[in-house]
């Protein structure tokens, strides 16, 4: 046989061999069931949620980077915000923030394919794989266009596609929808934001649209949930107060759809109020004048689980931020002075109207928090003491809630500390809900770290224990690149590798043609080379970067070169190694591997083959077949009614072979690698003949074979089963079919513990 002189793989048919292979292995074995996505289960495990926004890494919040989240103490990360218009197109709030700026990341460039929020929390979770990451969709400033969405069918189907696109080149977990709020109408604050959109077209009909929306979007990460091979989840942000759920949320119908829910548990009073109260509390104090409201924790998870939310999925707030009026009277109260007294406007906000709040943290600004709301970081609260000494810290059993107060300004801040949350935390516990969330990361306070880690912390602790939280596997999805390998002649030998990115370019929307640029470039690549018995390989040009040798492998680090830590769509990188031997043959490179990496010191996202595995392009010179196999054998005892598995030594050559070729009664039924093969799908009771071939790299089939006649066993006949009873704890697919009552059922979708026919629009269909 002649040596193959150069040999070519593409990524794309390795990967469809792999799955061919899998399909076969595996997925026969269960006959015609198929995959199916659902919403994913509740886990034992509970939930620590936090929000980012994506304006932390500016100085506002002293340049809070991803790199600095706690991340180790988080189930979940939301990344704020995501903005859309009327028709379903995707916008960004901030685009420097989310895909143009280093944030702080070693050996990434402004621009860069790498830059940006959304690569630097993929490198984060890279570290931290018990951390989940999503995208939060709206926000308070940008929820104006979910009632256009949520009635057009059209502008939803777009919408809905555009996120599972989103989420597909971001390689996120999750989706949180963030509609503040369905059905209230609610005019823009341009003095708060001079971007807030309002919710001026708000209306009755988002109640059921919203549901429509939601379950649209579950039906979409299923359905991309079995195309990636995991498991999305979906969640939202729902308001604390028992008006706006009553009007615009049918909590029933969304806890059916949602795996979780984050209710907003905070800013549940303010300067909007004309008394101070907490605005954060776990449960209502009846000395609150608006104790009927209900704005506690305590007070949100009763009602919502009246409505038939599952406990399981509320995730309850906690804040990172005060609330605080300017003037409070003191009260009769000599323990809680100020708490539920009546205030006075004595303040202004920056158009100049009159507020009860008090000073913030930041300046005011119109347009940019021009609304004196008394708002200060958690870990600012020290430097709000050294402010307004005559502050004095106070605690309200009742509501399990701190709050400082002077008697000697009026001056009144509602806050969470330590205590409160972990009292929150405990009550999660107690009440087996599904977590907590916080907003937002970058207002926690230092620890002994140089990350903003106490309360976030304190309510890991609380509710997982000190341990670490448990890893989540990490699903990456592979480039379209491949390698081409050819020896070299030039002081000395070796090997001249070139790498080419096969991917286009086809998004045209701003957010969309971002995100799939970062996808699909091929960014800060470290490549594994096997190595072959009595060869090292070095650099052969300043391009091949960091060569070293650990493991069996060859690396190739490319982060140093500057030309090569980046190959972006349809790009191509040459680079050479150099061999220690005296002539080379391209066969001694068996595979090479890929891996990338977000920064200099991130860690490797998968590895994907872009050479070798078996599949070549041989040389059409090469005409020499392969000696024979010998030995087919098999186990008569293992022959079943449906299935023969084979078995053979394998066959050798001067170069190789490149694999095998199986055939049953002279037609050929499978191309393997190994030497064993299991043949299913077959008859009962029926002879067969195979025999098997070997094949070498230019696919030259050897003229000699092995022969094997078996006879499968006779058919084991099962009686059909019927639909069996509906078990409240047993999860329900798609199409699924129980009885209950008489009755027979099919799911419309994924459900657990809903009973059949109990409601008009629930899982379950009637069938007979």
């Amino acid at each position: 046989m002649k040596k193959v002189t150069k040999r070519v793989v593409s990524v794309v048919s390795v990967l469809l061999l792999v799955v061919s292979l899998f399909a076969s292995s595996v997925l026969g074995s269960v006959g015609n069931s198929s995959v199916k996505a659902k919403a994913a289960t509740t886990s034992s495990q509970l939930r620590n949620v936090m929000y980012y926004g994506d304006w932390s890494i500016w100085g506002g919040e002293g340049q809070f980077y991803p790199k600095d989240i706690p991340a180790e103490q988080l189930t979940h990360l939301n990344f704020a915000f995501l903005d859309f218009d009327s028709n379903g197109n995707l916008k960004f709030t901030d685009k420097d923030a989310a895909v143009g700026a280093p944030v702080g990341q070693d050996g990434v460039q402004w621009g860069g394919a790498n830059a940006g929020i959304l690569n630097a929390i993929q490198d984060l979770r890279a570290k931290n794989p018990n951390m989940k990451i999503g995208i939060s969709i709206g926000g308070w400033s940008k929820s104006g266009d979910f009632s256009a969405i949520g009635e057009n069918a059209t502008a939803r189907a777009n919408f809905v596609s555009n996120v599972m696109k989103f989420i597909k080149y971001t390689n996120m977990d999750f989706v949180d929808l963030d509609w503040e709020y369905p059905a209230s109408v609610r005019a823009a604050d341009l003095v708060d934001n001079k971007n807030d959109e309002g919710t001026p077209n708000a209306k009755p009909a988002d109640k059921q649209n919203y549901i429509t929306l939601l379950q649209d979007l579950r039906t979409a990460l299923d359905k991309q949930g079995v195309d990636v091979k995991k498991k999305y989840e979906l969640s939202v942000a729902l308001p604390a107060s028992q008006g706006l759920l009553a009007s615009g949320v049918d909590v029933a119908k969304l806890f059916n759809v949602v795996d979780f829910a984050n209710i907003m548990t905070y800013d549940m009073n303010g300067a909007w109020t004309p008394n101070s109260a907490h605005h954060t509390a776990l449960y209502g104090n009846p000395a609150d004048p608006n104790y009927s409201s209900g704005f506690s924790v305590d007070q949100t998870v009763q009602y919502l689980k009246s409505q038939g939310a599952a406990s399981d999925k509320i995730v309850v707030g906690a804040a990172f931020y005060s609330r605080g009026w300017n003037k409070v009277e003191a009260g009769t109260s000599t323990t809680q002075p100020g708490l539920f007294q009546p205030a006075t406007k004595n303040n202004k906000d920056a158009d100049q109207s009159a507020t009860y709040g008090a000073p913030n943290e930041k300046p005011l600004a119109t347009g940019d928090g021009g609304r004196a709301g008394g708002v200060w970081a958690y870990k600012s609260i020290d430097a709000l003491k050294a402010k307004s000494p005559t502050l004095v810290e106070y605690w309200d059993d009742v509501a399990k809630a701190p709050y400082l107060y002077s008697k000697t300004t009026g001056e009144f801040y509602t806050f969470e500390n330590v205590r409160s949350v972990t009292a929150k935390a405990q009550y999660v516990k107690d009440n087996n809900l599904g977590g907590m969330i916080s907003w937002m990361q970058s207002q926690d306070k230092t620890t002994t770290s140089t990350k903003r880690d106490e309360l976030t912390k304190t309510m890991k602790q609380v509710m997982l224990g000190a341990g670490a939280i448990a890893p989540n596997t990490i699903v990456y999805s592979n480039l379209n690149v491949e390698a081409t390998v050819a020896p070299y002649s030039e002081n000395g030998v070796g090997y001249e590798i070139t790498i080419k990115n096969k991917e286009v370019a086809n998004e045209t929307n701003e957010v969309l043609k971002a995100t799939e640029f970062a996808a699909e470039t091929v960014k800060l690549p470290k490549f594994y080379i096997p190595v072959k018995a009595g060869e090292t390989l070095t650099a052969g040009d300043y391009k091949a970067g960091t060569v070293a040798t650990a493991n069996g492998f060859t690396t190739v680090d490319l982060a140093s070169v500057y030309d090569g830590q980046e190959i972006p769509q349809g790009a191509t990188y040459t680079f050479r190694l150099k061999s220690n031997l005296t002539s080379v043959n391209v066969n001694n490179i068996a595979n090479i591997e890929l891996t990338q990496r977000m920064s200099k010191t991130g860690a490797e996202l998968g590895k994907q083959v872009i050479f070798g595995g078996g599949a070549v392009v041989p040389d059409p010179s090469d005409t020499v077949a392969p000696t024979a196999p010998t030995n087919l054998a098999t186990a008569t005892a293992n022959v079943t009614d449906v299935a023969v598995p084979l078995s053979w030594t394998a066959s050798t050559d001067n170069v190789g072979v490149a694999g095998y070729k199986v055939y049953r009664n002279g037609t050929e039924v499978a191309t393997v690698s190994g030497t064993s093969y299991t043949d299913t799908g077959l008859t009962a009771s029926t002879a067969y003949t195979y025999t098997v071939k070997a094949y070498d790299v230019a696919g030259n089939v050897s003229s000699s074979s092995a022969t094997l006649s078996v006879t499968t066993k006779a058919a084991t006949v099962t009686p059909p089963v019927g639909p069996g009873a509906w078990d409240a704890t047993k999860i329900y697919n798609q199409n699924d079919q129980v009885t209950y009552n008489g009755h027979t059922y099919k799911a419309k979708w994924w459900t657990q513990g809903n009973v059949p026919g109990a409601e008009q629009w629930g899982p379950w269909e009637l069938v007979s």
